[in-house]
């Protein structure tokens, strides 16, 4: 009879965590790379820039601009609360282009390279 009782209150969380998270996780697999784009991206790279002089959401989406108009960037993800760019372009773009474009809308800006 409790055996009864909990497999069935474990059945009913379960499909209350699965209402609950369900879209979530149908949206984090949607945005999964499908093999064919990964494959496309062989000959990229990806740099993580620290950078300094965000304050606001302006900020960063002033620094995603800049660096998304360099030529070669094909993604860019800025995260305001990390202070930290994250750059996928090709080989041949050098870490310099992406600090000095940074750089260029002010001096309130700065970047570095901290991996690649």
């Amino acid at each position: 009879m409790t055996s009864g009782l909990l497999r069935g209150a474990a059945i009913a969380v379960a499909v209350l965590a699965l209402a609950a998270f369900g879209p979530w996780l149908a949206r984090e697999v949607a945005s999964l790379p499908r093999p064919g784009a990964l494959a496309a991206r062989s000959s990229q790279r990806v740099v993580t820039l620290e950078i300094g002089g965000m304050t606001c959401e302006g900020c960063a989406k002033t620094v995603r601009a800049q660096i998304a108009g360099l030529h070669g960037v094909s993604a860019v993800e800025v995260r305001l609360r990390q202070k930290r760019a994250y750059v996928v372009c090709d080989r041949a773009v050098a870490d310099t282009a992406l600090v000095a474009a940074v750089e260029r809308p002010g001096p309130a800006y700065r970047a570095a390279v901290v991996a690649r």
